[in-house]
């Protein structure tokens, strides 16, 4: 059943759902009712809710909740126990943990076609506020969350804390970061991809039961299952807003855009991709639209938190060039040319303009990129270590330091994942290389738990690089005070990746509003 019209006999049939425009321009449910009654959960004979609750992409007015309905998360028919049958839940918003000021509640639908999946965008709420939510279909109640909304565009915000993490590759290992970010309180967590890797096998707790590589529809909800049934991850999910993009894993290795990672693979991707784009959706808090007919997203976004920072969140891979040369992890410069081609790009023309616009118009103190691969050169000589990473893609990345050199957009800091190893360093232009003027900071979180790669760096001499701070080996997140005066952002790191691990912060970089460049203190 299509979801608008699923909505409207919802709506009809209780008389107390309320569709509203959201800010994306796309329909959401909110009401200020509290009489709807708890839908009934009929075939539904255990706790729905073993994949939590979520929340993400806030704004002065408005978050979204998400939960899917999923009774085994490691079921294979594509419906997590469920059954091919249209559901709805009852969704509450208050001010406490114990419900006693609901503030905003209402219906919304979970249907078949989507996974069972809820995405509510309850609007009219008060700015930088915080709330608890929750979840109930028949004798079901969710777990609850705590969320809060934006500051209002024009609030003069003296400090917000975020987290950042990504690559968490789920055969691994425990994530042991995640109870450490939890005690953290952040009030807002950026996931700059590789949330899920198509990887099967595992044991346990850690297992990914598929017997490939997932193909279908079915096969990512299942990795999904495998994924976010972990307790740690549903904390984590719960106590703050996230905001999520992607990188390759969520659909396979090195993907770009229409290509696969083997030519052979190309017969049947974009129905995997298209799978793969639809899961992706059906499993976070998106303040998007499901896929459109073509199968694409609009991953790119921005947020405000008051005139403190605005965040862009970037889609490196629906929309860029294939990998040069092979896609090789070192490339020779010389041998590969067309790695210079003015014509590439990482972004895609209308994602680059985008940004562009974005960037230039912005008059928050703080402008943060939050997106997938490493920004700075990482060239020794004539080699070029990652041609997946911006040095495969080095006229978009000129383009873009250019715009913030020239245009004179001070203050950017952008966020980084993929390379499962933490660093900081200045961005230079033209090509974020050890020379020229600083125009940007970047801050790359190491990964939760995919493994690192530290024994291939060994005795390599980085300082070329001109590195403020590199970490090769261990697993963690980032944690970041932002202020109007002073960036600055703690590398914790785990001990091992077991359940329990102590955390510790390996090292501090600060970024000073006005005065470019990362200090290390």
């Amino acid at each position: 059943m299509h979801r608008r019209r699923f909505l409207g006999l919802l709506a009809g049939s209780t008389g107390a759902l309320v569709l509203g425009a959201c800010s994306d321009g796309s329909s959401g449910s909110s009401t200020t009712s509290t009489t709807a009654a708890v839908p009934p959960a009929e075939g539904i004979d255990a706790d729905p809710f073993a994949l939590g609750v979520a929340s993400g992409d806030p704004d002065p007015r408005s978050v979204v909740l998400w939960t899917r309905l999923v009774v085994d998360p490691l079921a294979d028919d594509g419906w997590g126990g469920i059954g091919e049958v249209d559901h709805a839940v009852r969704w509450e918003v208050a001010t406490d943990e114990g419900f006693d000021d609901v503030v905003a509640s209402g219906l919304e639908p979970a249907p078949a076609e989507l996974g069972h999946s809820v995405h509510v965008t309850v609007d009219g709420l008060a700015a930088g506020t915080g709330y608890w939510y929750r979840f109930q279909i028949g004798e079901f109640t969710s777990p609850v969350g705590r969320t809060r909304t934006a500051p209002a565009d024009d609030d003069a915000v003296d400090q917000l804390t975020l987290a950042f993490a990504s690559c968490q590759l789920r055969t691994a290992g425990a994530w042991s970061a995640y109870p450490h970010l939890v005690d953290d309180e952040p009030d807002l967590v950026l996931f700059l991809g590789d949330y899920v890797y198509e990887y099967p096998g595992g044991e346990g707790e850690t297992a990914v039961p598929l017997d490939d590589e997932p193909q279908t529809l079915a096969d990512y909800r299942l990795l999904y299952g495998a994924y976010k049934r972990d307790a740690g991850l549903q904390a984590a999910h719960a106590v703050a807003p996230w905001v999520v993009t992607w990188d390759d894993h969520e659909v396979e290795n090195n993907y770009a855009a229409g290509v696969p990672e083997d030519d052979d693979d190309a017969p049947g991707f974009d129905e995997r991709r298209r799978a793969a784009y639809q899961a992706f959706w059906e499993h976070h808090p998106l303040r998007i639209d499901p896929p459109a007919d073509d199968g694409s997203l609009q991953v790119h976004r921005s947020l405000r938190w008051g005139t403190l920072a605005e965040v862009f969140v970037l889609d490196g891979r629906q929309f860029r060039s294939d990998q040069v040369c092979g896609d090789q992890v070192a490339t020779n410069r010389r041998e590969c040319p067309e790695i210079d081609d003015e014509d590439r790009t990482m972004l895609g023309a209308e994602q680059e303009a985008w940004l562009d616009e974005g960037l230039t118009g912005s008059d928050a103190t703080w402008k943060v990129l939050a997106q997938q691969t490493v920004m700075k050169a990482l060239v020794l000589g004539d080699i070029v270590l990652n041609v997946d990473q911006w040095d495969g893609y080095p006229a978009a990345r000129a383009r873009l330091l250019r715009t913030i050199e020239q245009e004179g957009v001070d203050n950017v800091v952008v966020l980084t994942g993929d390379i499962h190893a933490a660093g900081a360093a200045d961005l230079r232009s033209p090509d974020a290389n050890a020379d020229g003027p600083v125009v940007a900071a970047e801050l790359v979180g190491t990964s939760i738990s995919s493994p690192g790669f530290g024994s291939l760096v060994d005795g390599l001499d980085l300082s070329p690089l001109g590195l403020a701070y590199a970490n090769f080996a261990d697993h963690g997140y980032a944690r970041c005070t932002v202020t109007p005066e002073t960036w600055r952002c703690e590398f914790v790191v785990v001990d091992d990746l077991t359940d329990g691990a102590a955390a510790s912060v390996d090292a501090t970089v600060e970024i000073a509003a006005g005065t470019p460049g990362v200090r290390r203190v």
